[in-house]
C-alpha cells in the first residue's frame, strides 16, 4: 500500500504545481472526482453507523458481506470471468450461510425483557 500512497501523493502535489498556472479543464476534474470519492465514502461511513447504532453489528456484517459478494458475482459477470467448481461451491457456502442466519432469525422465539 505504501506505493498507492506515494503514487496518491505525487498526484496531490503535481496538482499544487499546476495550480500556479492557469486554470484548466483537467483541475476542475481532479477536483470534482476527489470530491465524489470522499462524499461517497463519507456516506457508506453514516450508513455502516446507522446500522450498527439502529440494529445491530450482526445486521451491518450481513449487509456488508452480501452486498460486496454480490459485486463480486456482478463483475464475474460483467468482465466474463469463469467460476470452477470450488469457488462456485464457496458462492454456495456464503449464500448458504446469509440465508441460514436470515432464517434462524426469523424462526427463533422473541424474548421478553423483565424489568
Amino acid at each position: 500500500y505504501t506505493g498507492h500512497w506515494k503514487n496518491g501523493m505525487d498526484l496531490i502535489l503535481l496538482d499544487l504545481k499546476q495550480q500556479q498556472q492557469p486554470e484548466n479543464d483537467e483541475h476542475s476534474e481532479f477536483i470534482s472526482s476527489l470530491l465524489l470519492i470522499n462524499g461517497t465514502a463519507a456516506v457508506g461511513q453514516i450508513f455502516v453507523f446507522f446500522t450498527i447504532h439502529l440494529y445491530s453489528p450482526l445486521m451491518c456484517t450481513t449487509i456488508t458481506t452480501t452486498r460486496k459478494f454480490i459485486t463480486v458475482l456482478l463483475s464475474v459477470y460483467r468482465f466474463g470471468h469463469v467460476f470452477s467448481t470450488t469457488q462456485w461451491s464457496c458462492v454456495a457456502l456464503v449464500f448458504g450461510g446469509v440465508y441460514m442466519e436470515i432464517i434462524s432469525k426469523v424462526s427463533s422465539p422473541k424474548k421478553t425483557k423483565l424489568h
